[in-house]
């Protein structure tokens, strides 16, 4: 009997295919909203538990070692999977692939079990390949940054809380189980797999408050005997909890892609790609990705270090106390901006790779969508800043005196430091958008620029930290403020990027249109005028009581 091979679907146009562009940006949008919602509420009212058995001290240490946690995750993955959303979901309309070829060849498996650069199998098992890098990566720098923060960088008075050695061991396990599941999160971004990130994320995120809640309270209420309860557990509730997250990360997501591994067309095992231009190396890490990947990787650096740089200089150069102090407004000041801004940076970032990453000029109306879909959330960006600056800064340090205990609310500088935190993330929120168009579209030669003017920034940076800090001696509200001037100037090199790129792709007799770009985005002068009344009347309301 003579088996016809089954027919492909016919390719999708350049217009359908940009409307599931779009479609599953919103969808994703939508699911890491969600998840950052059920997160962050979770993390809210158990911290509001935790706040009353820590004190500012113990909170500090917590900030060092998640930015210690950070700090191994970012420095392993972040470059990778950057390049990796760059990577289509169909090798059909791929263009980075070096060989889309043979679109209609049904055949899978080459030489040696090698699998067939061009298929669907193929092309799944590039991402995997890559994303296997970066477990070894995550070993390497969890070796070394645990010896370099537990020898050189925290304080005697860090070191000398109960379990200190343990919690830091604990958070760097915690570190590598959760790179191990870096593999099936590439797969859920590949395949549009928003659900599956979303169950993951949110059941880990429920496992750690659980846990870190549970520790805590336990020993504080002496579960773990009268010994512990007086001499305290120190960080090693959060370090517990920290531990729960991967784990259970891990878990889903092997459970949700348990059905899909071994089926002899892809795994998550490393496995070899048959190319006819060599563009693999060693057959299994795609050429173009990896350099992609290793130019990202200094650009990646430079903004941890900017991103955290506050945490940085806040613990060289301040207590733990005023640790607690700003790690307390922190969390609150930006509550809803993890909620809203940061899954709407994700969906943007992967937007723009799809829409505008390619080695040929993307066409017009992907150009027209991407530009239409960044001044839209830059207006509404502007829009929700109003809110924040004419409404929530004069009344910040009255919600904090109803949330926070009494420990809290009598701390030198909490509620100031919040008010000052709450100008500060309209500026987090837009830097976020505009670097998020800039890595979605920037080829290496503009990445190195960005490095070396980002390296310039945190110079910057850590000057204008140190006279707020040291010179000024402002405390947590000095390390605001530095951080107001840092992203400011960070904003407006991205616009100069963004405003480049639109005219280069531009037709000569649009580019007349450019200037219109910022007044676009900004609300009316109406509209900031009654803004700014009312930001005026409740300073007067604030200040009367």
């Amino acid at each position: 009997m003579s088996s016809k091979p089954p027919k492909r679907p016919p390719p999708r146009d350049g217009k359908e295919n940009r409307q599931s562009l779009l479609s599953a940006s919103a969808e994703s949008a939508k699911f890491l909203i969600l998840l950052q919602v059920i997160s962050r509420l979770l993390t809210f009212l158990v911290n509001q538990l935790l706040l009353q058995y820590l004190s500012p001290s113990l909170l500090g240490i917590s900030v060092q070692l998640e930015l210690f946690m950070i700090s191994i995750l970012y420095f392993s993955r972040e470059s990778l999977r950057t390049a990796l959303q760059r990577q289509s979901s169909s090798p059909t309309t791929n263009t980075t692939t070096a060989a889309a070829a043979a679109p209609t060849s049904t055949k899978t498996l080459g030489t040696r079990g090698k699998l067939i650069e061009g298929t669907q199998a193929a092309h799944r098992q590039t991402v995997i390949n890559l994303s296997l890098l970066i477990l070894p990566l995550g070993l390497l720098f969890a070796a070394t940054l645990s010896l370099f923060y537990a020898r050189s960088f925290a304080s005697s008075e860090t070191v000398s809380q109960p379990f200190f050695i343990e919690s830091v061991c604990l958070y760097a396990l915690a570190t590598i189980i959760e790179l191990a599941a870096e593999p099936y999160f590439a797969l859920a971004q590949l395949g549009l797999r928003y659900k599956v990130r979303a169950a993951a994320e949110s059941a880990a995120a429920f496992a750690r408050c659980i846990l870190t809640c549970g520790v805590t309270v336990a020993v504080a209420k002496g579960g773990f005997g009268e010994r512990l309860k007086g001499q305290g557990v120190g960080p090693l509730g959060f370090a517990v909890g920290q531990a729960g997250y991967a784990v259970v990360l891990l878990a889903v997501y092997v459970w949700c892609f348990w059905g899909e591994d071994g089926r002899g067309r892809w795994g998550i095992g490393l496995r070899g790609i048959e190319s006819r231009k060599s563009g693999y190396h060693l057959t299994y890490f795609h050429k173009p990705l990896t350099s992609l990947a290793t130019s990202m990787w200094l650009q990646s650096a430079l903004k941890h270090l900017l991103t955290q740089g506050d945490s940085l200089l806040i613990t060289y150069f301040t207590t733990n106390h005023a640790q607690g102090i700003y790690a307390l407004s922190s969390n609150y000041g930006s509550l809803i901006a993890r909620m809203l801004f940061q899954p709407v940076e994700e969906s943007s970032r992967n937007l723009f790779a799809k829409l505008l990453s390619s080695t040929t000029d993307p066409s017009r109306e992907n150009i027209t969508s991407a530009k239409i879909t960044l001044q839209t959330l830059l207006k509404l960006y502007f829009l929700l800043s109003i809110f924040f600056v004419s409404l929530a800064a004069p009344f910040a340090p009255f919600v904090l005196s109803l949330i926070a205990g009494r420990q809290w609310t009598t701390a030198k500088d909490a509620g100031e430091t919040l008010s000052a935190f709450c100008y500060y993330i309209p500026l987090l929120a837009i830097n976020g958008v505009t670097e998020a168009f800039v890595q979605s579209v920037a080829n290496e030669r503009e990445l190195a620029g960005q490095s070396a003017w980002m390296f310039a920034f945190s110079l910057g940076f850590a000057a204008v930290g140190w006279v707020f800090l040291r010179v000024l001696g402002w405390g947590a509200r000095g390390l605001v403020a530095a951080n107001g001037v840092n992203m400011l100037v960070r904003i407006l090199w991205s616009a100069g990027f963004v405003r480049g790129y639109f005219t280069r792709l531009e037709k000569k007799e649009e580019r007349g249109k450019e200037g219109e770009g910022i007044r676009e985005v900004l609300p009316s002068w109406m509209f900031l005028s009654t803004a700014l009344g009312v930001g005026a009347l409740a300073r007067g309301v604030v200040s009367e009581r």
